[in-house]
């Protein structure tokens, strides 16, 4: 008996396998067809694009792209370098490496980006989920979400972000920068060599985790359970790219992100949990405690309006609240600790430019520190207009991220020339290096020229509309862009009259030699990888002297 079930399932497994790999292939073959016919058409109507061929559309010149710049550059450099290259690019692009990825429209001027994220508003795809989930726990998040669930959230966190509310945040961050500077000194004192990034990393991590949480990590002196998990979900994320696609599956990361999911969850839980029965005794009793509210203080008090007290905090908005901490950890340090240290490497290289921004903080503090002038006059951080010009054009050249934005079947974007490109069925990829460095609209793309951010309209190095964009705009520009900025300004009125730094990469090249010999993006040897947003090249390391007179 059990022989001839045997053989009668070796008889049915056979032609079962053939009808399923005829079916895939089918798909396979429908799908290819489709795609290829769709930039067929497109490349017909004479839009930009690679070299494309009906087999195996932009694969092989993206293939020929990777070679470019180092092995482990940010992919938006190279699609800037690209944009360059592709007659008519200078505007936009399409990108077609199905089966590999969707069809991607790259925007790469001013006028489709106001139009795909301001005029049109298009909403974020899901292909970002694969992206952010990870560090957000979940796809309830301000970032991936859409429509009313999208609004009804951002709402809630509006107040949180506004720069009134970030002002009180400042002594927290300069509570935050004090530790920096402690920490600078020491390998300062020491001579050594260290990673700017990590440093950074860590100190940013703090500044978050007091602002978001009202919640001290100390992460720049000792282990901090909630930073170090969330940072270990960065390393094994960015891992992915740097792994090819079977990194994804790898059964080691998959525990590792799993447990560290856990750790986070656990433990912003607890800190909600805190949250919440402070709320319930200011609410019971006048409270004394003068310290700035915590965005998930306001944003539980703000809940709370129309619910009743109870014990505990309710599971459902715990759930959800948890899931936008884990977002606000991500994107609220790692961008601001990369525009911290690429505005330390541009000053330094550019020492007229550094001369100038210590001159301002010697007017607006005098011989006082700054962290002594700004507990007790805050609002003397808006008189720093020539600090502010600094950062914005760090931001210009090293923008930690890009957008995305879905396409719709009624949107087409048009450029300047009167080109109509078709969004439907694409991914609309705006580069912002290519954008940030398009020539067509920025008079010396490529300089550090701070003096484009304090001259009138009709000089010619005032910015194009739309052309500045690290934090996009439109609805969906970041929400934490002033927190943000207010943190890079105060800590580099903080350090830059103190410190001296100087990048150690002849001293890294030395040890490790490159199989291409290929070290720099756009001439910058701290060209940009990804690693969450973008960071500087092998950590950025570093050597920092004290300055004299500091």
């Amino acid at each position: 008996m059990a022989m001839a079930a045997h053989t009668d399932w070796a008889r049915l497994a056979k032609p079962l396998l053939v009808t399923v790999t005829t079916i895939c292939f089918t798909s396979f073959v429908y799908k290819l067809i489709k795609m290829r016919s769709m930039f067929y058409r497109l490349k017909k109507q004479g839009l930009p694009m690679p070299p494309w061929n009906p087999l195996l559309g932009n694969l092989p010149a993206m293939a020929g792209l990777q070679k470019r710049g180092p092995a482990d550059t940010r992919e938006a450099e190279l699609f800037a370098l690209l944009s360059t290259e592709i007659p008519g690019g200078e505007g936009g692009f399409y990108v077609d490496v199905w089966p590999f990825s969707c069809p991607m429209l790259v925007v790469t001027s001013p006028a489709l980006a106001v139009q795909a994220a301001q005029t049109y508003d298009l909403p974020k795809p899901n292909v970002l989920q694969s992206f952010i989930n990870p560090m957000a726990g979940g796809s309830d998040n301000l970032f991936v979400t859409n429509g009313p669930h999208w609004k009804h959230s951002r709402d809630m966190f509006n107040h949180g972000f506004s720069m009134a509310t970030a002002m009180t945040h400042l002594p927290c961050i300069l509570e935050e920068a004090e530790v920096f500077v402690q920490m600078l000194t020491q390998h300062a004192r020491k001579g050594d060599t260290f990673s700017l990034d990590q440093l950074t990393c860590r100190y940013t991590m703090d500044i978050i985790g007091n602002v978001a949480l009202n919640t001290r990590f100390r992460f720049q002196e000792q282990h901090n359970p909630i930073a170090a998990a969330m940072r270990d979900i960065i390393e094994f994320e960015c891992g992915i790219e740097a792994g090819g696609m079977l990194a994804r599956w790898n059964p080691r990361r998959l525990y590792r992100q799993w447990q560290n999911g856990r750790t986070l969850n656990h433990l912003i839980g607890l800190e909600l949990d805190k949250r919440y029965q402070e709320w319930c005794q200011t609410t019971a009793k006048a409270s004394s405690d003068t310290r700035a509210q915590s965005i998930m203080d306001l944003v539980i008090a703000d809940y709370m309006q129309t619910r009743p007290s109870q014990q505990a905090l309710d599971p459902e908005f715990k759930r959800w609240a948890t899931i936008q901490i884990r977002l606000f950890l991500f994107v609220g340090h790692d961008s601001e600790a990369t525009t911290i240290i690429y505005a330390l490497y541009l000053l330094h290289k550019n020492p007229e430019t550094l001369k100038e921004i210590r001159a301002e903080h010697d007017r607006v503090f005098s011989s006082s520190s700054a962290h002594t002038v700004l507990q007790t006059h805050p609002e003397k951080i808006n008189q720093l207009s020539y600090t502010h010009a600094v950062i914005k054009e760090t931001l210009r050249l090293f923008p930690p991220a890009n957008g995305l934005r879905g396409g719709r079947p009624d949107v087409s974007l048009r450029d300047e020339q009167g080109r109509s490109f078709p969004t439907e069925g694409c991914a609309i990829w705006i580069v912002h290096p290519a954008v940030h460095r398009n020539a067509s609209v920025w008079p010396q793309p490529h300089a550090f020229l701070p003096e484009r951010w304090l001259v009138g309209p009709d000089h010619p190095l005032y910015p194009p509309t739309g052309g500045w964009r690290p934090f996009e705009h439109g609805p969906r520009n970041c929400i934490g862009q002033n927190i943000s900025m207010l943190g890079v300004k105060a800590t580099l009125a903080m350090i830059v009259r103190q410190f001296d730094f100087h990048d150690a990469y002849a001293e890294y090249d030395r040890e490790h030699p490159s199989d291409s010999g290929i070290r720099t993006v756009f001439d910058e040897r701290a060209y940009m990888i990804q690693k969450g947003a973008g960071h500087p090249a092998q950590g950025f390391p570093c050597k920092v002297t004290l300055r004299e007179n500091s």
